[in-house]
């Protein structure tokens, strides 16, 4: 089928040495004349390969992987268990007894009584002080009814568990007394949450310093104060536990449900309107970035400009538009606020402060040559003003009183600006386009090679794309995906019509044979699956014939352009998929998808809402994850991500673990707000506060080392080569004098299906800090236990290799 090649080696005996000895009575005779040659004997066994050397074929070096004999079970063992050990049930309790308060002179000595269980025993420590568990602490959170806001009370009480003011009865109860210089029963509400936490997960090193910590044991109790339950959140712990996962444990330690007392009391302890905020770099980065990244102090202007109360809003909105790569427009307010979209767009929060949680102030000149404007950010309030030529007389600090005009009759009101839907997503009544605009594949019929497809619109107005990709083997994955970029006869240059099995009415392609609209969104297709041309395989027909290509997939991709508040927009709609055994004809159910599908596509859109908007133009890639398997097919490199394939495995895991898109194009030139931003992105994790959550996209099972027979090799981009590079000194990035140490370093490599899912992670890990020794060392352990060869300009390396690997499994 493909090239392949063989190397033998065989050590051949061509010498035989005969020895006689001539025996007699007496003396010995003279030596007697050589006889003659004897008949060579039989050959002898072949000899041990030599040496591998110049020249050695590196399709006859690839081998399968051997990964799955030491690392079978890593994603539940190594993984997911420690993940688990967060979300099992917890054997460690806290009550609280007693909260008592006796004035003292001008002070009030407290005391909390409190039980501690475990495994429902009485936990007893064994040096007779304070609990042993590693965290241990208890707040009061003051509310105000009267203005629904909370407080951090005179003398912020919040203490923790020590010898110092805590002893153990010696019978699993405890004591803890402090001296306050107020009442804490006195208020009119509040409440005392009480914490402890045991049992520190190993997660990853780059949570140091950033205030993360998870353990496998916690417990919690409140003992609430006056009018505390009136409190009733605008925002829904649900949303957090979407994303970040259950429990919802704010910097992973923090529950922000506590029996007894309402949602996030727990977090207004310390996130409250009475405290100032600790993140003015959330608004220096986006408005001054470079000063922001050189350490320039803020200025007495900037001071106020940027001065906040630690409120949950304010915290929460600033680090996800300006901080946090949020894969969401921050226009979608939905997706915290659902169910109390009216109270929180209600122009009574028209303010600076509401504004100001997601939208930067000035940012103009945020970055080279443009204001800070980027795609589903909050854009800079001057930006705005600007566009709207309203720039003379907006201030947020001269001029504050924003509804003396906004809602009351001169400007527009706040919901007129946020229906709290993302615009590409939702309408404004919150109707998702995915559901009311859909596509369907009605029928798929094969005779000879030509394969006819039905399919339709429930809108005439929509324009499916179609795409038609061919399985190799039984695997998950394209010997010829839709996408291909194996350049043909019909078309060399390997991005025009005729490379790919795509189609979109109007199209001229070789590989599509007729094209008819049987009525207003209904249409017939019918692809010539013998019109392709290949380079690098055989054709197809002589593909099925061998039993390399079993099924295919057709996959629509709709596309819909709507008029949305005076603009063309491109809402996003969902793509369909069918499988179809392309041998006997007939539609197969549950190939990689439905039942048997390795992710879950609901918990990459509990974070994106849509999958695919923030990151692809266009509007019908959502729904389905096998259709984005028609572009990221291990058979491609990695583009914008180096060392990396672009199949969707190696793509997603490389992503989620913060490697950073394109560095050569980003350090092209140095720039210290480009390296301050780099080295800020590339120290993010995984938003259930650690990767090792396999399951927060996988479903159970499909997280382990890959079956080979279900997952071919595939190809990793070479490394980037920047022509600067950083390393960061006392908190600043400054130029790195010998510039980056893998750059330019690594070719293109083929590799086996674990080295690309499971590496993706691990080279990501080694690959942001410029780790170049233990990036080569992780490459030479996936050569030892697989394959990792360099591929050619060609690839008929890489499919020399995935034909060798993949015929093991016929």
């Amino acid at each position: 089928m493909f090239n392949k090649h063989r190397l033998w080696s065989r050590l051949t005996v061509l010498l035989l040495i005969s020895f006689f000895i001539a025996a007699c009575d007496g003396d010995d005779g003279a030596a007697g004349a050589d006889g003659a040659d004897g008949s060579a004997g039989p050959a002898g066994p072949p000899g041990p390969p030599g040496p591998q050397g110049e020249g050695i074929d590196p399709v006859a070096a690839a081998k399968p992987e051997s990964c799955a004999t030491c690392h079978g079970g890593v994603g539940e063992e190594k993984h997911q268990s420690i993940y688990d050990q967060f979300t099992d049930p917890n054997t460690l309790a806290v009550e609280i007894t007693s909260f008592t308060s006796v004035v003292n002179g001008a002070d009030f000595d407290v005391t909390l009584q409190f039980n501690v269980t475990q495994d429902g025993a009485p936990y007893i420590d064994p040096v007779g002080m304070s609990p042993s568990v590693e965290s241990q602490s208890y707040y009061i959170a003051e509310y105000d009814s009267g203005t629904g806001e909370f407080y951090n009370p005179a003398g912020g009480f919040a203490a923790s568990l020590s010898p110092a003011n805590a002893a153990s009865n010696g019978d699993g109860t405890y004591t803890l007394t402090q001296t306050l210089t107020y009442d804490p029963l006195a208020m009119a509400g509040g409440a005392l949450v009480a914490k402890l936490a045991d049992g520190r997960l190993d997660i990853e090193d780059r949570q140091a310093g950033k205030r993360v910590a998870m353990y496998s044991e916690t417990a919690t109790d409140s003992f609430d104060i006056g009018d505390i339950a009136a409190y009733d959140s605008v925002a829904n712990v649900q949303a957090c536990i979407d994303c970040h996962g259950a429990p919802y444990r704010k910097h992973g330690n923090i529950d922000a449900m506590v029996a007894g007392v309402p949602d996030f009391t727990h977090c207004k302890a310390c996130h409250n309107d009475s405290s100032s905020g600790g993140h003015e770099e959330w608004q220096h980065m986006v408005d001054s970035p470079l000063a922001w990244a050189t350490g320039v102090p803020l200025t007495p202007e900037e001071e106020v400009l940027y001065a906040y109360d630690r409120t949950l809003v304010n915290d929460v909105h600033m680090s996800h538009a300006m901080e946090f790569p949020y894969p969401q427009s921050m226009a979608n307010c939905n997706t915290c606020h659902e169910n109390k979209l009216a109270q929180i767009l209600d122009n009574s929060n028209f303010t600076p402060e509401t504004c100001q949680s997601c939208h930067p102030i000035r940012g103009i000149d945020a970055w080279p040559g443009e204001a800070y404007a980027q795609s589903h950010r909050a854009p800079a309030f001057e930006y705005l003003w600007t566009q709207a030529g309203v720039e003379g007389f907006h201030d947020v600090v001269t001029a504050p009183n924003c509804q003396a005009c906004h809602g009351a009759g001169v400007a527009p009101a706040f919901d007129e600006y946020h229906s709290g839907y993302d615009a590409e997503i939702s309408n404004d009544a919150g109707e998702r386009y995915a559901d009311l605009y859909t596509v369907s594949i009605d029928d798929v019929s094969l005779a000879g090679d030509l394969l006819t497809i039905t399919y339709s619109a429930s809108d005439p107005a929509i324009v499916p794309e179609v795409l038609v990709s061919f399985y190799g083997w039984d695997s998950k994955n394209f010997i010829i995906p839709s996408h291909t970029r194996d350049g043909s006869d019909l078309c060399p240059s390997s991005r025009g019509d005729g490379c790919r099995f795509e189609y979109e009415a109007g199209d001229t392609s070789p590989l599509f044979t007729s094209f008819q609209e049987v009525a207003p969104g209904s249409w017939v297709l019918t692809a010539d699956m013998a019109a392709f041309v290949p380079v690098l395989t055989d054709d197809i027909p002589t593909m099925i014939a061998n039993g390399d290509i079993k099924k295919a997939e057709i996959t629509l991709t709709p596309e819909l352009t709507l008029t949305i508040g005076g603009e063309d927009v491109d809402v996003a709609l969902d793509a369909v998929t069918q499988t179809v055994d392309i041998v006997a004809g007939g539609l197969v159910a549950n190939y990689f998808k439905g039942t048997d599908a390795v992710v879950d596509i609901t918990k990459c859109n509990a974070c994106h809402d849509q999958l695919a908007v923030t990151f692809h133009s266009g509007s019908g890639r959502g729904g389905d994850i096998v259709a984005c398997r028609n572009c990221h097919n291990p058979t491609f490199t990695g583009s914008h991500l180096e060392m990396a394939s672009r199949s969707i495995e190696n793509y997603v895991h490389a992503i989620h673990s913060f490697q950073d898109f394109d560095p050569g194009s980003t350090f092209a030139t140095f720039d210290e707000v480009d390296a301050t931003r780099y080295n800020l992105h590339i120290g993010h994790v995984f938003p259930n506060f650690t990767i090792k959550n396999c399951e927060g996209c996988h479903n159970p099972g499909t997280y382990n080392v890959p079956d080979q027979s279900k997952t071919m090799p595939g190809v990793l981009s070479v490394s980037d080569n920047p022509a600067t590079w950083y390393e960061m000194v006392g908190g600043l990035a400054v130029e790195k004098p010998a510039g980056r140490n893998i750059s330019g370093s690594v070719p293109e490599f083929v590799t086996g299906p674990a080295s690309r899912a499971c590496g993706a992670c691990h080279r990501a890990d080694l690959i942001n800090p410029d780790l170049a020794g233990d990036l080569a060392s992780f490459n030479a352990h996936t050569e030892a236990g697989g394959t990792f060869v360099e591929n050619d300009a060609e690839d008929t390396v890489l499919f020399g290799v995935i034909d060798k690997i993949m015929s093991l499994f016929e």
